[in-house]
């Protein structure tokens, strides 16, 4: 492919990565707004995605747990360094990170509490994240159903007002 053809093609397809991004930046929104909607009123929180009925996906409403995290490593390292010397190297090794965030049993203003009753400071609780849409595909041939249903047209109505230029939309 000569670099007039190579250029051509990259622009084409950033053409359709960007219509895709802003697609779906339309569409995000509203659609975890229906699925909250929907929550609400069944309780589901997972939906088969399907065309012709035909399962192609599953797609979940999820939500990053709450937990704690390290928010002062240098003030952790200090009060740990005093009592544990074994778990500290130029900073806290990753393996007692992990091991001191599974101790902790409670969070103060002090910073974490361990089973032991012992304070580390440094550490605060995070809240739990916003809900995020979470679409996996079925390993029996989902992208490839959905692809064909968008090369035959079979979705150009559904997509139409999305923008994108390969399904009628206008960019």
């Amino acid at each position: 492919m000569n670099l007039r053809d190579t250029n051509l093609r990259y622009a084409a397809l950033k053409l359709i990565a960007d219509a895709v991004k802003e697609a779906m930046e339309d569409e995000k929104a509203g659609h975890l707004a229906a699925l909250q909607a929907s929550v609400e009123d069944t309780g589901a929180r997972s939906w088969t995605v399907t065309i012709g009925g035909e399962k192609v996906a599953t797609l979940n409403l999820a939500q990053r747990s709450a937990g704690v995290k390290i928010t002062d490593e240098a003030a952790l390292v200090a009060a740990v360094e005093q009592v544990h010397p074994d778990m500290i190297e130029s900073r806290l090794k990753p393996w007692a990170a992990k091991q001191l965030l599974d101790s902790i049993v409670d969070v103060t203003d002090d910073g974490g509490v361990t089973r032991d009753g012992e304070v580390l400071p440094g550490i605060s609780e995070t809240p739990a994240g916003a809900p995020y849409q979470s679409l996996r595909w079925e390993k029996a041939g989902g992208r490839e159903l959905v692809a064909d249903a968008i090369r035959s047209g079979d979705l150009a109505a559904l997509l139409a007002d999305t923008g994108l230029p390969m399904i009628g939309g206008a960019a």
